[in-house]
């Protein structure tokens, strides 16, 4: 899937001139937590949530400090944002996003094509792309089976569990800590015990298959 088709579009913005209080307004207004800052209409900056907070905590200080008569000067975004913020394409991958954002430690990437905002995509679209892709929005249950070889395993599995009468909602493919792979199986039921005793009778392991006696069934 591309950015563009979990971006959120035509997001709200700021000017290099937009004071402190008015931002600390949109931000908690909205219920953003990143404001793309603008100069006509290219992207310059952008004001995180965190940002905020430090210039608020600086500018308490600050006043605390004043002494008595000097004007008080409002911070301004051009003052707090962060300059030439890591960006994205709208036709980059979902995968390259979230890549982006676990390397540089940012929550947020404006959208960009040059110099021109496009929209933003935050964390929280990725998250949820991700958890209606697992289908866990739906009653489910997962199963962990541990294989040698994924690229083999995976087909068998998928027999396995479907000839048991359980349908796959989702799978994915993790590293164990063993060294071997895990097959994430979320399933399309709230009672995988049948899956659980077909693999096992093939010979697999499941992790909790120990307690399969006593499982009790549970919307997940």
């Amino acid at each position: 899937m591309l950015v563009r088709n979990i971006m959120q579009v035509a997001p709200v913005t700021a000017n290099l001139d937009t004071p402190l209080s008015e931002l600390a307004r949109l931000l908690a207004r909205r219920g953003f937590r990143h404001v793309p800052i603008m100069d006509d209409a290219r992207l310059i900056g952008i004001v995180s949530d965190r940002d905020l907070k430090q210039a608020i905590s600086s500018a308490a200080l600050a006043t605390n400090r004043r002494e008595r008569g000097q004007a008080e000067v409002e911070p301004t975004a051009g003052e707090i944002m962060t300059r030439r913020p890591t960006t994205i394409g709208p036709t980059a991958s979902v995968e390259e996003a979230a890549r982006l954002m676990v390397a540089q430690k940012v929550s947020a990437l404006p959208v960009t094509e040059g110099d021109f905002l496009q929209g933003i995509v935050t964390e929280t679209d990725v998250l949820t792309l991700f958890v209606r892709a697992l289908g866990v929005l739906e009653p489910s249950s997962q199963l962990d089976v541990t294989v040698h070889d994924a690229s083999t395993s995976l087909g068998e599995v998928v027999h396995i569990v479907e000839g048991s009468g359980c349908r796959i909602a989702s799978a994915m493919t993790v590293g164990a800590p063993t060294g071997e792979r895990e097959l994430v199986l979320r399933l399309a039921t709230i009672d995988p015990r049948p899956a659980m005793r077909a693999l096992l009778a093939k010979g697999y392991r499941v992790r909790n298959s120990d307690r399969l006696d006593s499982y009790a069934p549970a919307a997940v």
